[in-house]
């Protein structure tokens, strides 16, 4: 049987010898880029500055060589830079994980989160002035981000300055870890949220929030709470904020399926990369269907009732087809 050559590149020393061909030849490639973006014209919009170009080069060249070899962050619940904003969760206690939850392989597991502004004290003065908290799901295609200051910290400062809500960012266990294929990531949203009302949060305080990946997370709470919330007992929460949502995960599967589309020039996206998702989100074998309602939600409408859903979307954005 013939063995490709990208079959290899997860492996040393093939990892190690394609990674430092790949960082010399994008190293070699930073001047000509840098010269050819200088027109504004030859760049990928109008509107991008020679900075937004580079950046956008550099990191589609990261997640297409980061894919290919596999690529994941480290993986730690000990809180290193989120210090004292840092939170461990528990799998909760109450019988709130239901029918898709119950996984023969894929269990609950402790989780992390971090607190923005600052570490969250309901006996302190800071959490009067909070209207709630946005429980957020950082997005990564399922196999990178961590929702840590690092990952989410500016779009959280966002969230809480034009909200006053308190964010939530949940280190939610990402597939490229092994054993966290689906529905370890849906599993940890709910406890997650299980842990807003134990702590206190009212649901009516509650608004889920995800970007990307992170917003098919929310979207598949949602539709886990609308049907299983009666049994599981979690009531619905005031609202969805929902930011370029990857609706369509199982399209990933097919051939070229980012450098098809006519934004491809203008997005950080590359085939490489949800493909690589998809793959260990809901691998082959399974059981798990990456064209299912829960993966793929697009083209299984559902409602959660009296959950206003926000969506936003950018118009230079892959995605924003299957969001329109």
């Amino acid at each position: 049987m013939a063995i490709s050559v990208t079959t290899l590149l997860p492996y040393h020393p093939f990892k190690a010898l394609y990674t430092t061909l790949a960082i010399l030849t994008v190293v070699a490639r930073l001047p000509f880029w840098f010269l050819y973006f200088l027109p504004r014209f030859l760049r990928a919009h109008p509107s991008y500055t020679l900075r937004q170009s580079l950046m956008l080069q550099l990191f589609k060249c990261f997640l297409h060589h980061a894919s290919l070899t596999h690529f994941h962050p480290p993986w730690t619940l000990l809180p290193n830079a989120e210090k004292d904003q840092w939170e461990r969760i528990a799998p909760s206690k109450k019988d709130i994980y239901k029918g898709i939850l119950e996984d023969k392989e894929v269990k609950t597991a402790e989780v992390g989160a971090t607190w923005y502004p600052g570490p969250y004290s309901r006996d302190g003065g800071q959490e009067e002035k909070r209207k709630g908290v946005i429980l957020h799901f950082h997005g990564g295609a399922y196999i990178i981000g961590d929702g840590r200051k690092e990952d989410l910290g500016f779009g959280a400062a966002l969230m809480t300055r034009n909200t006053g809500y308190w964010v939530l960012g949940l280190q939610y266990r990402i597939s490229s870890n092994p054993g966290c294929r689906f529905p370890a990531a849906l599993q940890d949203a709910v406890t997650g949220y299980q842990f807003l009302l134990d702590k206190g949060f009212a649901a009516n305080e509650i608004i889920v929030s995800g970007d990307s990946a992170g917003a098919n997370l929310a979207i598949a709470l949602l539709r886990y709470i609308e049907q299983f919330g009666s049994e599981a007992k979690l009531p619905k929460p005031k609202a969805a904020l929902l930011w370029c949502a990857w609706v369509n995960p199982g399209r990933s599967t097919q051939p070229r399926s980012c450098s098809s589309n006519p934004r491809y020039r203008t997005d950080y996206l590359c085939d490489a990369f949800p493909e690589r998702g998809v793959a260990t989100y809901a691998p082959p074998g399974s059981g798990i269907d990456a064209t299912g309602p829960w993966v793929s939600p697009k083209d299984y409408p559902f409602k959660c009732k009296g959950v206003p859903m926000w969506f936003q979307y950018g118009s230079l954005e892959i995605l924003a087809d299957d969001v329109q």
